[in-house]
């Protein structure tokens, strides 16, 4: 049944929450707080609606036009409907009350939201979807389907990526695995500016791009990962290093958990007298590797294994401070136990999805742990996704 709501605020997921005269929470997808909206449910749960818009009866404080003719099919972006700065301060609000509600202690903490200096072209890398045939779709998926939206250009992706997704489609790769049904294959494209060209992901292809991010050089391929935002990784990877208080160069020992291809882990290596990187992808360690042989760093050791195995295996902890980067999903069961359990006095923890990360933190004893600092970094603009450092320091006596 048809039905007028207000929009209350954004939610992470993307859509904006509204309630219903009975006090039921209706979750509406393209809506910005403010706008009042006749709606229409999609499907009804016990305690929520899910519904569409009908119409904007009137429309909230910073409401524009999308830019892209796509938004509202395409599943990739969500809040284009919103001027940048409001989707900026939103997902500050998401990320405040998620932390301050799993932490309360936290409550006398500013959390900030750093904005991307290009809300627009700032995407390096991405994951898209294939179909086979002539011709051949090449795109993301429509919101809540696998139909594959066919997009010729991104307004998020720099020109280059673009060309990549050109190239894709009139291509005639061979069949790869795919994960979906319909021969849907699952593809990643990525681009280097300081190279000037761009790669895609298929099986055995192992062109290489070279990025510059701080002082370092880090090699990677279209199927490694590397964060996606070509304007925003300088200031993350700045922000994670100087979150460690090392009183001289080359002080103690840092351990990168999930460090890819050294993203941190040569930075760190300038800082400290000794670096361990674990990272499980064979690949990635690989670029790990050379990326630091090409730096001339020596003080680095690099471990290929899985993180969870590899602090098993420790007999004892010389490290000073770690660094957890993990997948999406986390860390996995038990490395919070683990990496609590080592004598460090520091612990960064970078995360792209904050509901694993308050989940992974909540497995650290708060009696020995203290969550100091929490900084999003919004790497992500027109979408729901941002990244968060938190840094938290071992509890040294009752009066810290």
């Amino acid at each position: 049944m048809e039905t007028v709501v207000t929009a209350e605020k954004l939610l992470y997921g993307g859509d904006a929450l509204a309630r219903r005269a009975d006090g039921k929470a209706v979750f509406i997808p393209y809506a910005v707080p403010g706008d009042k909206l006749i709606v229409r449910p999609r499907s009804e749960k016990k305690n929520f609606v899910h519904a569409e818009i009908l119409e904007i009866l009137s429309p909230g404080a910073g409401r524009v036009a999308p830019v892209c003719l796509h938004f509202g099919k395409c599943g990739g972006c969500h809040w284009q409907q919103l001027e940048y700065p409001r989707q900026v301060e939103a997902k500050r609000l998401i990320l405040e009350e998620l932390v301050y509600h799993r932490f309360p202690e936290t409550r006398q903490l500013t959390i900030v939201m750093r904005p991307c200096s290009r809300p627009f072209a700032y995407r390096s890398r991405a994951r898209v979807r294939r179909r086979a045939g002539r011709p051949s779709a090449v795109g993301f998926f429509q919101g809540g389907s696998h139909l594959i939206e066919n997009i010729e250009n991104c307004p998020l992706f720099l020109p280059r990526l673009n060309d990549a997704l050109s190239a894709l489609r009139q291509s005639r790769f061979e069949p790869l695995e795919t994960k979906f049904k319909d021969d849907i294959q699952e593809i990643s494209v990525a681009c280097s500016e300081e190279d000037e060209k761009w790669a895609i992901g298929t099986t055995g292809d192992k062109t290489m791009l070279r990025k510059k991010v701080g002082g370092f050089t880090y090699n990677v391929t279209a199927g490694t990962f590397f964060q996606a935002n070509d304007f925003m990784t300088d200031a993350l990877v700045s922000h994670v290093i100087e979150s460690f208080e090392c009183v001289s160069q080359n002080y103690g020992a840092a351990l990168d958990l999930f460090s890819g291809v050294g993203l941190f882990s040569l930075p760190l290596a300038r800082r400290f007298r000794d670096v361990t990187a674990v990272e499980y992808s064979r690949e990635s360690h690989r670029l790990c590797v050379m990326n630091a042989a090409e730096a001339g760093i020596e003080n680095l050791k690099a471990v290929c294994g899985d993180v969870a195995g590899w602090l098993d295996s420790q007999t004892s902890s010389c490290f000073d401070c770690v660094v957890l980067d993990p997948p999406r999903t986390g860390v996995g069961p038990g490395v919070m136990e683990r990496v609590g359990r080592l004598a460090v006095k520091t612990i960064v923890y970078v995360s792209c999805d904050p509901q694993t990360l308050v989940r992974d933190l909540e497995r650290l004893d708060m009696d020995y742990w203290r969550i100091v600092s929490v900084t999003g970094f919004d790497m992500f603009p027109q979408t729901y996704h941002f990244e968060t450092v938190v840094k938290i320091k071992r509890i040294t006596n009752e009066h810290e």
